[in-house]
């Protein structure tokens, strides 16, 4: 059995796939406390961790899977965003060096810091998530309560040793990491999703690591997104070459992938500049179908509440 093949057997909090050779995608497994996909890149004479997940527990399994891929500590971790989902792990990688925007930094100690005072101060948060999965019929919404139970369950357990850990080197535009055996550039893309998102882009390999910016499969988030520069962003990366895409939610995509992604955005904007135009009730909006090439992807529940956030903002916008 080789290393990947074990430590996929063993991991309860990802998959390993090797995109190209040494890199890898760790793409998790749903309602485990790993929340948001991570990847591993090998520059040659140094270990690159691309985000962190969601909690300690699956942040050293990622540290331990690089570990034991190319037998080195890891050097670099790189935070995409400020989102719990992708920084949750860093406390585990302080020996590394963590690199992110001053923004990504200042942002995701203030969010991680709140979030984690949240949970100590309402431990019944959990039982309240359990009631409602015990009260919902809807199948859809039955698997997306329980993936968030578990998310929240094990987050609930990481709380008594939890420490937040920023970034210890901030960059502004654009950094190149020259490996012996790759190139690997970090680009800030600005207010896409988050308030600041990063990607990396290995050029030799035609591999993007998009983080949030891309959704596979899954309904992308849009709580502290822009979405005019967000599909300037994905409009684009038409013209990078991209074999393989990993995203921060869903399987390893690529370039078909990133226009699936920027055609669902484009659909929900003139969606919601309609609803926005006809003074439809937030009732009325949850009531709407999901379109056809989006109605299998997961997550269904944030289409309506996308419908609902982007009409409001349209409508504040006009008044």
């Amino acid at each position: 059995m080789s290393v990947l093949e074990k430590i996929n057997t063993q991991s309860s909090f990802f998959t390993l796939a090797e995109i190209v050779e040494g890199v890898f995608a760790a793409v998790i497994k749903a309602g485990t406390g790993a929340m948001g996909n991570a990847a591993i890149v090998d520059l040659g004479d140094r270990t690159v961790v691309f985000d962190t997940m969601y909690t300690p527990k699956a942040g050293l399994a990622l540290r331990e899977a690089a570990e034991q891929l190319l037998g080195r500590p890891v050097s670099l971790v790189i935070n995409s965003h400020f989102h719990f989902d992708h920084v949750g792990g860093n406390q585990v990688f302080s020996d590394a060096i963590i690199l992110s925007t001053e923004t990504t930094k200042n942002l995701m100690l203030e969010r991680c810091t709140s979030l984690v005072q949240f949970a100590k101060q309402h431990p019944e948060y959990p039982d309240k998530v359990r009631q409602s999965l015990e009260a919902e019929s809807d199948p859809e919404k039955q698997k997306e309560l329980r993936t968030d139970l578990g998310d929240i369950l094990a987050l609930d357990a990481a709380l008594p040793t939890f420490s937040a850990t920023p970034a210890s080197l901030t960059f502004s535009d654009s950094v190149t990491l020259h490996g012996s055996k790759r190139t690997a550039v970090l680009t800030a893309k600005g207010n896409g999703h988050s308030t600041c998102d990063s990607v990396l882009y290995l050029p030799e390999d035609r591999v993007l690591l998009a983080g949030d910016l891309l959704f596979v499969q899954n309904h992308p988030s849009m709580q502290t997104g822009n979405l005019s520069h967000w599909v300037s962003v994905l409009k684009a990366w038409k013209d990078l070459p991209i074999s393989a895409a990993v995203g921060g939610h869903g399987p390893v995509g690529d370039h078909q992938t990133v226009d699936s992604c920027l055609h669902y955005l484009e659909a929900l904007w003139d969606q919601a500049k309609h609803l926005a135009e006809n003074g439809s009730t937030p009732e009325a909006i949850e009531a709407i179908p999901i379109p056809e090439p989006y109605a299998s992807w997961s997550y269904p529940s944030l289409f309506a509440r996308n419908l609902q956030q982007l009409s409001q903002q349209i409508l504040a916008v006009s008044e």
